[in-house]
């Protein structure tokens, strides 16, 4: 009976290592409570700490089949926003990464 008790709390224990190494990759792969930073404005640009939960930073360009791009607006986002015609977005995700001019 003794022997069955000591398998026992060994499994136990595995099983805590388990969840402990699963909590810590988890909160690693989350980054929990980091803040992404990106420059954000319209005609200039500031950088700023994005708000918690927008990772993504972008340009929004206005294209033109006569002109070159001209950028709109830096910002941030949850995800990469959707634009419509005669508009382009460049999106990344890392720190002060939507530089464009």
């Amino acid at each position: 009976e003794y022997m069955g008790h000591f398998a026992g709390s060994r499994e136990d224990c595995k099983m805590k290592a388990l969840l402990l190494t699963l909590v810590v990759v988890t909160i690693v792969c989350l980054d929990l409570g980091y803040t992404r930073q990106c420059y954000e404005g319209k005609g200039t640009r500031k950088s700023v700490t994005c708000p918690e939960g927008e990772n993504v930073c972008y340009t929004l360009f206005l294209v033109g089949p006569s002109y070159p791009a001209k950028v709109l607006k830096w910002g941030c986002a949850a995800s990469c926003p959707k634009v419509g015609l005669g508009a382009r977005i460049s999106c990344c995700t890392t720190d002060k990464c939507n530089s464009h001019r």
